[in-house]
C-alpha cells in the first residue's frame, strides 16, 4: 500500500471516554483521517453517511458493546476492516468477538502507538486489495454474462473463458482467498473458487513446507521466550475466523486454565494450534461448534480441540490414534501435512501431539506442554 493510499485511509474510531477520543486522535492523526464516534449508534450513522477502511472500537460502552457494534458491522459493511480494543484479555469477549463480529485483529489497552500501526497498514493492505480484486471481478462477471446468453458452440465458449479469464487470473492469483464471499454461484465464480481452495491450499503447504524445512535445518533453535497460552489460543483463533465464518462454525473456549504460561516460540506455536483447528474443521458440520478447553497439573499444560467426528472412517481413527500418542515419535505424512507439522512443532517443544475419541463420536487432538525445556529438532 503506497503512502498516499495511508494517508487517505478513514480510520473511525469509538470510545464513550472523551479523553480516549482525543488521545487516539493526536497519536494517529498524521497517519490516517481519524473520525471519531463516542457511541455505537454514532459509528453506525457515520457509517451509513462515508466510507470508512478501518473501524476500531472500545468494548466496554453503555447501550452497545464493542462486539455487539462488531456483530451489525460485520454483517451490513462486511469491507470494513475490524478491530476490537479492550483494556484486559478476556477469552469470552474474544470469542464473540470472532464468532459474531469476524474481527480482523484486537488491540490491548494502553495503546502502544507502532504496534497499533502496524495492524492498521497490515490491514489496509488487504482492504485495498479486496477492493481491486471486486472491480476485477466486476469485469468477469459482465464477460460471464455475456457468455451465458449464448447458445451452443459449447466449445468456443469455453475457448472465449479460457482467454477472458486468463489475465485476470494472474492478477488475482495471489490474492483469491479474499474472494470467496464475493462470487456467485455462476459458471466462472465456479472456475474462480476451485482455483480458490486450491491455491489457498498450495499456500499452506508452501508456508509448511517452509516450517518443516526450518525445523529439520541443522543447528536449528528455536526462539523460545514466555508465552501466555491465552494469547497463542486467540491469535489461533484470529487466524482461522475467515473460514470458520464460511464453513459457518463457532467456537466454544472452556478456558481452565486463564493465566498459564508456556515456554516456545510463538508463530510456531499459533501455526500449531491454526492445523489443528484446520483438522477440527475438516470433521464438523455446518451450524456445528469446536471446542477448545485447556488444563493445567503439576506437570502438564494441555490445550485440547475437539470436533464433531463427521468423516473419519475407520481406518483414519486407527491411524490417528496409534500414530498421535504420546509416546511414539515417528513422523507419518500419510496423516496429512498439518498434523505432522503439529506434532513436529510439539516435539521441538518437548511436548506431544495426542488424538484421542472425545463423548460420543467427537474427537479430540491435545496439544500437550511437559513442562521443560524445547528439545532440539531431531535431525534428518
Amino acid at each position: 500500500m503506497s503512502q498516499s493510499q495511508n494517508t487517505q485511509a478513514n480510520v473511525l474510531y469509538v470510545d464513550d471516554l472523551q479523553t480516549n477520543l482525543i488521545l487516539f486522535q493526536a497519536t494517529f492523526e498524521r497517519d490516517y483521517n481519524i473520525i471519531l464516534a463516542e457511541s455505537a449508534a454514532k459509528a453506525l450513522e457515520i457509517l451509513k453517511e462515508q466510507e470508512i477502511q478501518v473501524l476500531v472500537t472500545d468494548q466496554r460502552m453503555p447501550d452497545m458493546t464493542g462486539t455487539e457494534l462488531l456483530e451489525i458491522v460485520a454483517a451490513e459493511y462486511p469491507e470494513v476492516r475490524r478491530f476490537l480494543l479492550t483494556a484486559f484479555t478476556d477469552f469470552e469477549t474474544v470469542v464473540e468477538a470472532v464468532n459474531k463480529g469476524h474481527i480482523h485483529g484486537y488491540i490491548n489497552k494502553p495503546l502502544q502507538a507502532d504496534e497499533v500501526r502496524i495492524s492498521i497498514n497490515n490491514s489496509l493492505e488487504m482492504y485495498y486489495l479486496r477492493r481491486k480484486n471486486s472491480e476485477i471481478m466486476i469485469e468477469l462477471e459482465k464477460a460471464n454474462q455475456e457468455l451465458m446468453g449464448l447458445d451452443g458452440m459449447k466449445s468456443e465458449i469455453i475457448k472465449v473463458i479460457s482467454q477472458e479469464i486468463r489475465n485476470p487470473l494472474n492478477r488475482i492469483m495471489g490474492t483469491l482467498h479474499l474472494l470467496k464471499d464475493k462470487m456467485e454461484g455462476q459458471e466462472l465464480a465456479s472456475v474462480i473458487n476451485i482455483l480458490d481452495s486450491s491455491v489457498s491450499r498450495l499456500e499452506d503447504f508452501s508456508s509448511m513446507t517452509e516450517q518443516i524445512s526450518i525445523l529439520k535445518s541443522p543447528g536449528h533453535t528455536l526462539d523460545i521466550i514466555d508465552l501466555n497460552l491465552k494469547q497463542v489460543i486467540e491469535y489461533g483463533m484470529i487466524e482461522v475466523s475467515e473460514q470458520m465464518k464460511e464453513k459457518g462454525i463457532e467456537l466454544d473456549l472452556q478456558n481452565g486454565a486463564s493465566e498459564v504460561t508456556i515456554m516456545g516460540e510463538s508463530d510456531l506455536l499459533v501455526s500449531c494450534l491454526v492445523n489443528i483447528l484446520r483438522n477440527a474443521m475438516d470433521h464438523t458440520g455446518k451450524g456445528e461448534t469446536i471446542t477448545i478447553k485447556t488444563a493445567q497439573s503439576e506437570n502438564q499444560v494441555m490445550c485440547e480441540v475437539i470436533d464433531q467426528g463427521l468423516n473419519y472412517s475407520d481406518k483414519l481413527l486407527e491411524d490417528l490414534t496409534s500414530q498421535l500418542t504420546a509416546t511414539d515419535h515417528k513422523l507419518n505424512l500419510n496423516l496429512g501435512i498439518d498434523l505432522a507439522l503439529s506434532q513436529m512443532i510439539m516435539e521441538a517443544h518437548g511436548g506431544n501431539i495426542v488424538f484421542e475419541k472425545a463423548n460420543g463420536s467427537r474427537a479430540s487432538v491435545k496439544m500437550l506442554f511437559n513442562g521443560h525445556e524445547p528439545a532440539e529438532p531431531e535431525q534428518e
